[in-house]
């Protein structure tokens, strides 16, 4: 037995020494992913094909806990390859083509490090991942080529000259450059960058992309000179407000049921000297990964679309308008003394066992009748009154199409037309409207359900407890 012992114990040695990384040995032979905010190694590994256990003993990690933003991790699946590889998602008028001149990578490494079997798997929003052999890699795109640019006033504005925009964009000469063709540079303090959407304009974005169910997304554009701006998203229309430095922001909300896979983005835009532009591109929309609650018992007259169609008529025709104005700042704050939910945006339900085809649009907070509720933030009353399903509400407007609503109150406290601030009490959570078991008992049901609406779309409250827009 005693033999038997010693023979596991040197099996295991062996074993031991035949699962060294081979990157201790030779960690030239494979690129570097550096982890980065909210990564796993989970994530990490699904991202690149390989176990977790491969991404651990490759690296030598014994506590996935010691895992931080900024550790180098070396991949085993791509040996050959050497640099750095980044997470990257394809930005507006970005497509195959001009990404490979941007990140300075040759198709078929790109399609390879990708999984891409097609460019035409490319879609503003695409998750992509980028490999870089040295910091000088990647490019910023300097010129839209329209038949009035010349590269040699191109090359003065950058400070560079004709042969190193010709050899940096892979071109043998000027007659290879065609009109609308995107010229990049690597970076310099003198270099003058455009965004591809149109040359008039130094940046134009959508933050975050790729573009999912529920949720606010920033569009920001930002022009050396005067411009009035139109466009679109999802099919809503956007609304511009100015800030300093020539930036304009529209916020707009993505509706939780939207449909998923490929949107439309389309802006216009005239400058103050007449001059028009307009650009239309799909954008990757993506599910919110909404579960399905449990089934719900309410009054059916609650359900009757006859009920249901003109009270969501009357509240979206309070909550769809836009102020130029802004009243709210910072990050919204919590409107119930508790600040658990017990109910979800987005959650997919089911009345009187029909079918999944509506979803809860806010999130209801925990709570007993008579707690007070508090204003999220600075802002307008617009509306108060009771609502056959919403019971006693209020709504809120906070400038630049942003509304907050109270619904199910037991006591409204304010008017139409006062002005509040975060924090102040509006209001005292009930169990009004068309709440489960409401008739049941005095405190059954009773709850805050608390909406907001960014541009006529109700979407997930909680980002607005958390993050600060714009």
């Amino acid at each position: 037995m005693k033999n038997r012992s010693i023979a596991l114990f040197l099996s295991l040695i062996i074993i031991s020494t035949q699962i060294i990384p081979v990157h201790a040995q030779d960690p030239g032979q494979y690129p570097v992913y550096i982890v980065q905010n909210g990564d796993t190694l989970y994530e990490i590994a699904q991202l690149f094909g390989i176990t977790i256990d491969e991404l651990e003993v490759f690296n030598n990690i014994t506590n996935p806990d010691s895992i931080f933003p900024g550790t180098t991790l070396y991949i085993p699946s791509l040996q050959g390859m050497t640099g750095t590889i980044d997470k990257k998602v394809v930005d507006l008028g970005e497509t195959y083509d001009n990404l490979l001149l941007k990140y300075q990578m040759d198709s078929e490494l790109f399609l390879k490090l990708n999984h891409i079997t097609s460019p035409n798997q490319i879609y503003v929003g695409t998750p992509l991942l980028v490999l870089f052999k040295n910091n000088s890699d990647s490019r910023v795109l300097v010129s839209k080529i329209s038949p009035s640019t010349s590269l040699l006033e191109l090359s003065a504005i950058n400070g560079t000259n004709t042969w190193n925009i010709l050899n940096q964009n892979n071109r043998s000469g000027n007659s290879s450059v065609l009109p609308s063709d995107l010229i990049y540079l690597q970076s310099s303090d003198s270099t003058k960058r455009v965004s591809p959407v149109d040359p008039g304009l130094s940046d134009v974005s959508i933050s975050p992309l790729p573009l999912k169910q529920g949720k606010t997304f920033e569009i920001s554009v930002t022009s050396d000179k005067p411009v009035t701006l139109s466009g679109s998203l999802n099919g809503m229309p956007l609304n511009f407000a100015t800030l300093q430095d020539g930036k304009q922001i529209a916020l707009q909300g993505v509706s939780a049921i939207a449909t998923t896979g490929l949107s439309t983005f389309s802006l216009s835009g005239t400058y103050d000297d007449g001059t028009l532009f307009s650009f239309e591109q799909s954008v990757l929309l993506i599910s919110g990964d909404y579960s399905e609650a449990d089934p719900l018992y309410v009054d059916p007259a609650t359900i009757d679309p006859a009920v249901v169609n003109p009270e969501e008529e009357l509240v979206r025709s309070y909550t769809s308008k836009f102020t130029t104005d802004r009243y709210w700042s910072g990050i919204m704050t919590c409107p119930s003394v508790y600040c658990d939910t017990n109910a979800g945006f987005g959650e997919r339900r089911s009345y009187n066992d029909g079918a999944y085809t509506n979803f809860h649009a806010g999130i209801d907070f925990d709570g007993g009748e008579g707690l007070d509720i508090y204003a999220a933030a600075d802002g307008i009353v617009v509306y108060t009154g009771l609502l056959e399903i919403r019971g006693n509400a209020t709504i809120i407007d906070h400038g630049w199409g942003i509304y907050t609503a109270y619904f199910h109150q037991s006591e409204i406290n304010v008017n139409v037309g006062d002005h509040v601030v975060a924090g102040q009490v509006i209001g005292k959570v009930g169990h009004t409207g068309r709440v489960d078991d409401s008739a049941g008992f005095v405190n059954a049901g009773a709850h805050l359900h608390w909406e907001i609406w960014v541009n006529g779309v109700q979407v997930d409250p909680v980002e607005w407890l958390y993050n600060e827009y714009p």
